[in-house]
C-alpha cells in the first residue's frame, strides 16, 4: 500500500489543527523509548519563553520553571524519575564524543550564539541558535548542526561520517493555552567500514560503501496554560518521514491526547489515547502498521499514601500478516512516603510497544540497506517492579529501583550471513508461550553541592532467562545478542569562580554478546567498554567562551557492535558566541 498525503483527511485535519495560530506548534520527541505515559501538567504562573542552553549545547528545551525550590545552575534530570519508567529496550549507544558539549552559565541571557569548533580524525563542528520575539508571548527561533570526521578509525575516509540538521521552532503562551511547534530535517552519513582491514588494502574505496538517511519531521502540541484548574490537557501530533539512500522509506503519524480531572484534592482521573500509525516501503514491498491506545487511570492521594490503579488497552495491526489483536493490561501503582524525604514504590503493569525503522536506525545506523526489517512491535506481558526514592531537598536526590518482567519480540541486532557489515533485525520469544524473563536493578544518585559540583551517577543491570530465538541457527544461543547487561555512568560539572567549567565524565557497558554463524554457532562476549571523557569550559567573557573536550582518554578501540571499531582519543576545541 503506497502512502499518499494528499488523501488521508485524518492527517490533513491534524495538521490544521495544530498549526492554527503559530502553524509551527513543536514537541521534541524520541522514538522508541520505552517509558511511562503518567500525565505531570504541574504549571506555575510565571512562563519565561527564553530557551535555556542545555548540556548538549542544543538551545530548544523546555519553558523555564521559574519557580523551583532549589537553584539549579545546570540541568538536574535527564529523564523522569518515576517508578514505572523502563529503559530497558533501549540500546544505548555510547559514540566516540558523547557529550561535546558546551556549558554557560551565560546561556539564558541571549538569544542566539554560535560554536564553531575543529579537532583531529578531521573533526568539524559548526551549530548556532538564532531567536527572536516577534511578541511579549511569543519566541521563534532556528536551529543548525554540522558535526562531522573526514576521517575515522580505519582505512581514513572510508569510516568517516557526516550529520547535518535545521529545526525551525515556535513557541506562544497565552492566559489560556501554551503552543509549541518544530519543522525539523535531519541527514547523517555514515560508511559500512565494518570489514577486514585487508578489503581496504585491497580496494581503495569501496562501492556502495556510504549509507545516508534523510529525516523530515513535523510535530506540535497544544496544552492548557491555566494553573489550578480541575480539567488539564495536553495534545500532540507529528509526522516523520524516513528515507535511506538505498530507497527504503516509511512515515509515521503519531498522535497523543493526554487528560487530567481533578475531582478532588485526594482524587483525580486520567485519562491517556495514543495513536501510531506507519507505512513503509523496504525493496518494494509496502505495509501498514497501526497501534491505538486508551489507558484510563485513577488517582487517590493524601499526604502519606498515593494509589494508581486503571487499565492499559492496546491494540495493534499489521496488514502483510493480517495481524489485528488487542490485548488489555491491568495497571497498579502505591508510593507510600514513611518519611518526609522517603518514598517506597510498587507496581505492576504491562505495555506493547510501537517499534519503527526510525527507532531503530537511530540506534544502529548500520542496518542492511535494502533488506526489509522485519518490524514487529515488543509486548511486555508483565512488569512487577519496586524500590525506594528520595531527596533531601538540599543537595541530594536518589532511586533504586528491582524489576521482574517478560517480554515477547524482543528486538535485537545480528550480523548479516552475507554480509557481516550489515545488520538484520532479529527477535526472540516470538511465540506467545514462550516469554524472555527479564530481572532488572537500576538506579540514579544526584548531588549537587554549593551550585558549584553536580555529579550524576546512573547504573542499569540486566539479567536474561528463557531467551528463545526462532532461526535454526540460533537455537543454541541463550545470550542477549548486542544488548548490554550492565550500563553505568558517572557524570560531573565543577564550577570554579563562575569561569572555569571542568566536566569528567565516565562510561561503562559490559555483559555485551555477539553472534556469527559457523559450524559450532555460539554466542561470544565482548570486551567491556570504558569511556573516559574531560571537558573544560573556560568563559573568559558573559559573550565569549572557549571550551577544548577530550573523549575516549584511554585510547581504547572499543566495539559497541561486532566489527565496528570506535575512534581512539579524539579531542575538539570550540569557541562560542553569544549575542
Amino acid at each position: 500500500m503506497k502512502f499518499q498525503m494528499k488523501t488521508n483527511p485524518l492527517i490533513i485535519c491534524s495538521v490544521l489543527m495544530l498549526g492554527v495560530s503559530t502553524g509551527l506548534f513543536a514537541q521534541d520527541k524520541k522514538e522508541g523509548n520505552i517509558q511511562n505515559d503518567d500525565i505531570i501538567l504541574e504549571k506555575e504562573r510565571k512562563i519565561v519563553l527564553q530557551p535555556q542552553i542545555s548540556r548538549n549545547f542544543e538551545p530548544l528545551n523546555e519553558i523555564e520553571n521559574t519557580q523551583k525550590g532549589r537553584k539549579m545552575k545546570y540541568e538536574f534530570f535527564d529523564r523522569k524519575w518515576d517508578a514505572t519508567s523502563n529503559t530497558l529496550l533501549t540500546t544505548t549507544v555510547i559514540g566516540p564524543r558523547e557529550g561535546d558539549e558546551l556549558v554557560s552559565s551565560f546561556g539564558p541571557k541571549f538569544k542566539n550564539l554560535v560554536k564553531i569548533g575543529a579537532g583531529n580524525y578531521g573533526h568539524t563542528l559548526l551549530n548556532g541558535h538564532f531567536g527572536f520575539t516577534p511578541k511579549e508571548n511569543q519566541f521563534q527561533g532556528v536551529y543548525i548542526n554540522h558535526d562531522a570526521n573526514r576521517r575515522g578509525p580505519v582505512s581514513m575516509g572510508n569510516s568517516s561520517r557526516n550529520e547535518n540538521e535545521a529545526k525551525v521552532y515556535s513557541k506562544t503562551f497565552t492566559g489560556n493555552y501554551f503552543l509549541d511547534g518544530q519543522i525539523s530535517f535531519k541527514r547523517t552519513e555514515n560508511n559500512y567500514y565494518g570489514r577486514p582491514e585487508e578489503v581496504f588494502a585491497s580496494v581503495p574505496f569501496i562501492k556502495d560503501l556510504d549509507i545516508a538517511y534523510n529525516k523530515f519531521n513535523y510535530s506540535g502540541s497544544i496544552s492548557n496554560s491555566k494553573k489550578d484548574v480541575k480539567w488539564d490537557y495536553i495534545a500532540t501530533s507529528g509526522l516523520t518521514y524516513l528515507t535511506n539512500s538505498y530507497t527504503s522509506k516509511e512515515w509515521i503519524w503519531d498522535s497523543k491526547l493526554q487528560g487530567i480531572l481533578r475531582v478532588t484534592d485526594n482524587f483525580s482521573a486520567y485519562l491517556t489515547g495514543e495513536m501510531n500509525m506507519s507505512e513503509n516501503t523496504f525493496a518494494f514491498v509496502n505495509n501498514r502498521r497501526e497501534l491505538y491506545r486508551v489507558k484510563p487511570t485513577f488517582l487517590y492521594k493524601n499526604n502519606r499514601l498515593a494509589v494508581t490503579g486503571g487499565l492499559n488497552i492496546v491494540n495493534e495491526k499489521d496488514a502483510n500478516i493480517s495481524l489485528n489483536k488487542t490485548r488489555l493490561f491491568p495497571l497498579l501503582k502505591v508510593d507510600f512516603k514513611p518519611t518526609d524525604f522517603l518514598h517506597v514504590f510498587v507496581g505492576l503493569g504491562g505495555e506493547t510497544y510501537f517499534n519503527s525503522y526510525n527507532q531503530f536506525t537511530s540506534e544502529n545506523n548500520w542496518l542492511a540497506p535494502r533488506l526489509a526489517p522485519n518490524l514487529q512491535n515488543t509486548t511486555q506481558s508483565s512488569n512487577i517492579y519496586g524500590g525506594i526514592k528520595g531527596s533531601n531537598e538540599r543537595n541530594l536526590d536518589f532511586e533504586l529501583k528491582f524489576g521482574y518482567a517478560e517480554y515477547n519480540n524482543l528486538a535485537m541486532f545480528l550480523n548479516s550471513t552475507s554480509d557481516p557489515s550489515h545488520f538484520e533485525l532479529i527477535y526472540a520469544n516470538t511465540k506467545v508461550e514462550k516469554s524472555a524473563k527479564v530481572f532488572n536493578m537500576s538506579g540514579q544518585v544526584n548531588y549537587q553541592t554549593f551550585d558549584k559540583v553536580l555529579s550524576i551517577l546512573k547504573y542499569d543491570f540486566n539479567t536474561y532467562q528463557d531467551l528463545v530465538y526462532d532461526a535454526a541457527d540460533l537455537s543454541t544461543i541463550d545470550k542477549p545478542i548486542h544488548r548490554p547487561m550492565m550500563n553505568l555512568s558517572f557524570t560531573n560539572s565543577i564550577t570554579f569562580k563562575d569561569k572555569i567549567i571542568v566536566s569528567p565524565d565516565l562510561f561503562y557497558v559490559s555483559g555485551l554478546y555477539s553472534f556469527e554463524k559457523s559450524l559450532t554457532p555460539k554466542a561470544e562476549q565482548m570486551d567491556d567498554i570504558i569511556d573516559l571523557n574531560l571537558k573544560v569550559n573556560y568563559l573568559i567573557t558573559k559573550k565569549f567562551n572557549i571550551s577544548v573536550s577530550a573523549n575516549n582518554l584511554l585510547g581504547k578501540n572499543y566495539q559497541r557492535y561486532l566489527n565496528y571499531i570506535s575512534q581512539g582519543l579524539n579531542y575538539t576545541v570550540g569557541v562560542a558566541y553569544s549575542f
